[in-house]
This record gives C-alpha cells, sequence and structure tokens, in this order.
C-alpha cells in the first residue's frame, strides 16, 4: 500500500467541489483531536473551551444564546455548563434582563484557566497550521471565514 504526500487528500476523496464536505470533516477531526490532546491537562475538553471563549468574548449569555454560538444542543450544553459549574469555572445567575431565565458567567477561576487554555490554543494552532506558508494561512483563515459567513447570510 502507497502512502498519500501529506498535502494530497485520499483519491477517495474524489476532485472538485464535492470534496469539500470530507474535506473540512477530517480538517476538522484531526484540529479536535490535537486540541483535545493540549487540553487534557488543564482538565477541560473543546466543548468547555468553547463556551469559555463566547463568556469571554460576549460576557455573561444565556445558555440558549450558547447553543446558538456554539452550534451544540440543550442537552450537551446543559452538561458542559454544569461541568464548568462543578469545577468553579462558571456560575449561572438570574439574568438582568429577563427574571425568568439564568446567565452563564465565567468566575475567577475561570478566566484564569481560560487564559491557559487561550495560550494553548494558540500553540494548537500554529502547530496545525505550520505544514501552510505564512501567506496561505491567512488565505486560509479568510476564506473559511467567508464560508462560514455565506453559511450564516
Amino acid at each position: 500500500m502507497t502512502m498519500n504526500a501529506p498535502d494530497s487528500p485520499s483519491p477517495a476523496l474524489g476532485t472538485g467541489p464535492a470534496r469539500i464536505g470530507p474535506l473540512l470533516r477530517l480538517a476538522q477531526r484531526r484540529a479536535a483531536r490535537t486540541f483535545a490532546e493540549a487540553l487534557r491537562p488543564l482538565g477541560i475538553e473543546g466543548r468547555h473551551y468553547g463556551v469559555l471563549l463566547n463568556l469571554a468574548t460576549h460576557g455573561p449569555l444565556s445558555q440558549r444564546q450558547l447553543i446558538d454560538l456554539t452550534g451544540s444542543d440543550k442537552s450537551a450544553m446543559v452538561r458542559t455548563v454544569d461541568d464548568l459549574e462543578a469545577r468553579g469555572l462558571a456560575v449561572r445567575r438570574p439574568s438582568p434582563a429577563d427574571r425568568r431565565a439564568y446567565a452563564v458567567d465565567m468566575t475567577g477561576e475561570g478566566k484564569a484557566l481560560f487564559a491557559d487554555a487561550s495560550r494553548i490554543s494558540d500553540e494548537v494552532g500554529a502547530r496545525l497550521l505550520d505544514c501552510v506558508e505564512e501567506e496561505d494561512q491567512e488565505l486560509l483563515c479568510t476564506l473559511l471565514g467567508r464560508f462560514i459567513a455565506a453559511t450564516a447570510a
């Protein structure tokens, strides 16, 4: 059996636009696996980091907002927020905007762990992209941003 060069995807993926789905899935799996391994010493997973990232970016959010921002489902989000609360990284408080709802917010410990996780995220991102020329890294990120924005419209 011959191996494909690292920069050539399997011929089974085909050619042209039809291969975008499999290529994105394989890229996501590689990135998720690498990130999960790097986060393991902090005792969190990618799903926890995603919630902390959104809380750091937007401030306190309802679980519904977190679901929308992360693409999670309700039961998975409840488990993730429960995990973060149990670790003292986040807390649910009554929402000032809607007394019937709760807002999730980071604790001081959550902010400290998020800072460590963000450094890890930067390192992992650089490692994942080190096989791509620097100018192409920016192009890849720009193109993926356009791709994501087009699907949101």
